[in-house]
């Protein structure tokens, strides 16, 4: 327990020591440490929790995954119907994903050969 006590006691001689020949007292020295454990505080308590709860978000997310599923559903019948040029000017109308998607679909195991009769 003594060596430990003197390490510390050589320790803040050390900083003292290295404060003076810098212009500051050792209360300079203590006021900057409090500052800084408050600061860690103040960090430590700034925790925001999300604004949504990952429930929602996870609804959300089901839902567009939903949605995009119908589109690129609704321009498959459309190849089928109406032919693969048709479609996919309508694809690059809808969002990048949807167009990402179908384009996927169509080159997966050249699904589009199958859609178009080949």
């Amino acid at each position: 327990m003594e060596k430990e006590f003197e390490k510390e006691k050589v320790s803040k001689e050390v900083l003292v020591e290295w404060y003076k020949e810098k212009g500051m007292s050792l209360e300079d020295l203590e006021r900057m440490e409090k500052k800084r454990k408050e600061d860690e505080k103040e960090e430590e308590i700034d925790f925001v929790p999300p604004e949504k709860p990952v429930e929602e978000l996870k609804e959300k997310e089901e839902e567009k995954k939903l949605q995009v599923k119908a589109e690129v559903k609704k321009l498959l019948l459309m190849v089928e119907a109406e032919g693969l040029e048709k479609a996919d000017k309508e694809a690059w109308k809808a969002s990048p994903l949807v167009l990402d998607v179908f384009h996927d679909v169509l080159a997966k195991d050249r699904a589009y050969e199958k859609l178009i009769g080949k």
